[in-house]
């Protein structure tokens, strides 16, 4: 069996890969360029999903099974697997503890005026009059409430936060005081101290948040983006942010990466901006091969994949 890969791979993993399955021939690439020569022997694919398009995997004659090392699958042609019946799977859920330590990070910052006291700090000013919050008993509204959403759930409940949230059908989430299906997502943000989203990118919730769904919220309400940034309307956030209309934002993702320099969102005080990081940590490939060994091993075994495999009709 052949699996290649379009990504690096550390040497201590890929030595490891290669004691544990003898059976499996390892061809590790750097680009989708660089692996096509190989990709029509490949049985599975190991990639990030960048370059992947339906002309380059016409080339994979014997391509079963596609891994993504990333949640975000926006980048795949989705039509193409459904064609060729090829299995997608990806490493949903591996960052939901890095993801959720952020996200309450940028909450804390905000309740106790961290990003204002580094702008002091930087002009030597002994700023005392300044007006704090708490996290505890404010309330919490998480969009999307999948592995993500629920472990950010967990660290709010145990700032004494109260959390909402919303899913497809309005079914009750273990550690979430009040769940809205996704028809009532205004009636939840219009209640929500901090929104925070979460959902995945797909067709139906691209631009989720959009202009009717700032207008609902509170004067005093925080966006915490961690999911894609095309799920909120930007030029509607940048819009609301200018007017007052809502109280700031956490950006981890945007509509196009890297943000431009020239973006509004830049200069404003009640933003704070982070290029993508929010999953970032020292264990993101540990945690990624522990999916993809799962699934290799029934792979193997010619046995359905147990784990986070996508329908391809829904997109996740």
């Amino acid at each position: 069996m052949k699996v290649l890969t379009t990504m690096a791979i550390k040497e201590i993993y890929l030595d490891r890969l290669e004691d544990m399955y003898p059976g499996v021939h390892w061809r590790v690439c750097r680009s989708t360029g660089e692996a096509l020569e190989y990709l029509p022997r490949a049985d599975v694919l190991v990639t990030y999903g960048d370059g992947l398009t339906s002309q380059w995997l016409r080339r994979a004659e014997k391509l079963r099974w596609i891994h993504s090392m990333s949640a975000g699958l926006e980048n795949i042609p989705f039509e193409t697997l459904k064609e060729r019946e090829i299995t997608l799977t990806n490493v949903r859920g591996i960052h939901r503890i890095q993801v959720a330590e952020h996200t309450l990070g940028v909450m804390l910052a905000f309740v106790r005026q961290l990003p204002f006291f580094v702008r002091m700090q930087e002009q030597s000013r002994w700023e005392y009059h300044v007006r704090f919050n708490e996290l505890y008993e404010q309330t919490v509204t998480i969009v999307g409430l999948g592995a993500l959403g629920q472990e950010i759930a967990a660290k709010a409940n145990a700032f004494g936060m109260r959390v909402t949230g919303v899913n497809t059908d309005g079914r009750d989430v273990e550690g979430v005081h009040k769940v809205y299906p996704a028809d009532q997502l205004r009636r939840a943000l219009s209640e929500a101290d901090f929104v925070v989203v979460t959902v995945p990118l797909v067709e139906k919730t691209e631009k989720l948040i959009g202009a009717a769904e700032l207008d609902v919220m509170k004067k005093s309400a925080i966006v915490i983006n961690v999911a894609r940034g095309k799920v909120i309307d930007q030029k509607a956030l940048v819009e609301s942010l200018q007017e007052g209309r809502i109280a700031g934002a956490a950006l981890d993702v945007f509509e196009k990466e890297p943000l431009s320099p020239n973006n509004p969102l830049w200069k404003m005080n009640n933003v704070m901006i982070t290029p993508h990081v929010a999953g970032r940590s020292p264990r993101y490939m540990e945690r990624a091969l522990e999916v993809f060994e799962t699934n290799l091993k029934a792979f193997m075994e010619d046995k359905p994949l147990p784990l986070n495999v996508i329908d391809l009709e829904k997109g996740y």
